[in-house]
């Protein structure tokens, strides 16, 4: 039993030789090479065409997808193979949602006759999509409609008129966040800045300007130039839609370094408050090739979308360079490699510039993202484009 046990454990230490120590020659198997570039976005084409101006799209909770085009001032419904299933007349309309109900929620301007002066003042309208006659964009009717300033104060002011609502955003409970830019910025004013991020309940009833906790202060005035905008709620509707209050928000106005946040809800002894995530990675390029916190990253993140998945990824549509940057949740440039593939980092599939070939653009002014398509509003070529991950085939 002795010898034999000594005869085992010869071989062991043998090893990759044979049964005198001589080494085997391994140099015939090849080592798998797995090529980076191959991780990338592709267009899905044709694009869809036809639009005058898009501006805005959102994939619904009914799985069709909505385009707010504010020159032709129509909010136009598609399935997803792009036929046009109907159209709705809205001059000026240039945001849009849907909530879990299936309403949509849209913003666009609207005449008001104050004082006996007529002015046009920015207004959210709810559109219900359920009718006796059927379901759909041709059968929708407003239920709902909030005007500025008179969702929060009675009194008036010129300043009102150059407030504009940018985006929306819907909560799993079926709140939502809205987006808000106008030139009074007084930080102390009721209601809050004109900048703003504002939260509206499911009856469309205003509840705050989003006030913000930093580590060092309290901001009213926090968001400066608030466009971009989303929260971790998407399709398909489903129990497990998220039903986390947090969101993200791209920030426009002159000035800005750090113009992408993620805002966190927090509880505290005194009740609810909002704080800005510093959980960011940044400037470890053993990690990463670029940085979603790097200081003037970007000019005018006006699209923000989170992509489904165990592995969710923001999304930034950049107005002012052109392009669209893929990022993690933690802030790092990229998407996560295939398992096997050898490669440690995420591979950078950021894609654009300024020009209307396939992987570039004029403006890009919104994001979505559902069943593993991405679309663009790509508002300067008037169009909107798809495009999918190779690793998503």
């Amino acid at each position: 039993m002795a010898k034999r046990s000594l005869f085992w454990a010869a071989l062991l230490l043998v090893g990759c030789g044979d049964f005198w120590g001589r080494k085997t020659d391994l140099s015939f198997i090849e080592v798998p090479q797995y090529d980076a570039a191959l991780v990338a976005y592709v267009p899905l084409l044709p694009y869809w065409e036809g639009f005058e101006g898009p501006v805005d799209i959102c994939v619904g909770y009914d799985d069709l997808i909505y385009v707010a085009d504010s020159v032709a001032g129509l909010l136009v419904c598609l399935d997803q193979a792009g036929r046009r299933l109907a159209s709705y007349a809205l001059p000026g309309v240039h945001a849009v949602a849907q909530d879990r109900r299936l309403d949509l929620l849209v913003a666009a301007p609207v005449d008001t006759v104050i004082g006996g002066q007529r002015y046009r003042l920015e207004a959210l309208f709810r559109l219900r999509l359920q009718s006796p006659a059927g379901y759909g964009l041709a059968h929708a009717t407003v239920v709902s409609r909030q005007v500025h300033p008179f969702y929060f104060k009675s009194t008036f002011s010129l300043s009102d008129t150059l407030v504009r609502f940018r985006r929306i955003a819907v909560r799993g409970d079926n709140s939502y966040y809205v987006t808000r830019n106008g030139p009074d910025n007084d930080p102390l004013k009721f209601g809050g800045p004109d900048d703003a991020v504002l939260l509206f309940d499911s009856q469309d009833r205003w509840q705050e300007a989003i006030v913000v906790q930093t580590s060092t202060e309290v901001r009213t005035d926090f968001f400066q130039g608030a466009w971009g905008l989303v929260t971790p709620a998407r399709p398909p509707q489903s129990p497990f839609v998220s039903q986390s209050p947090n969101f993200w928000v791209g920030l426009t106005a002159p000035g800005v370094a750090l113009r992408v946040h993620a805002i966190l809800r927090q509880e505290g002894e005194q009740g609810g408050f909002y704080t800005v995530s510093t959980a960011w990675q940044q400037g470890d390029t053993s990690l990463a090739d670029g940085f979603l916190a790097t200081p003037g990253r970007f000019l005018r993140p006006e699209g923000l979308a989170l992509t489904g998945g165990a592995q969710p990824y923001l999304l930034v549509a950049d107005a002012g360079r052109d392009s669209v940057y893929v990022f993690t949740l933690s802030g790092l440039e990229g998407v996560y490699p295939p398992t096997g593939s050898g490669l440690r980092r995420p591979v950078k599939v950021s894609f654009g510039g300024t020009g209307s070939g396939p992987l570039q653009m004029r403006r890009p002014t919104a994001l979505a993202h559902a069943r593993q398509i991405l679309y663009v509003v790509d508002s300067g070529n008037r169009r909107v484009m798809r495009l999918r991950l190779t690793i998503d085939f």
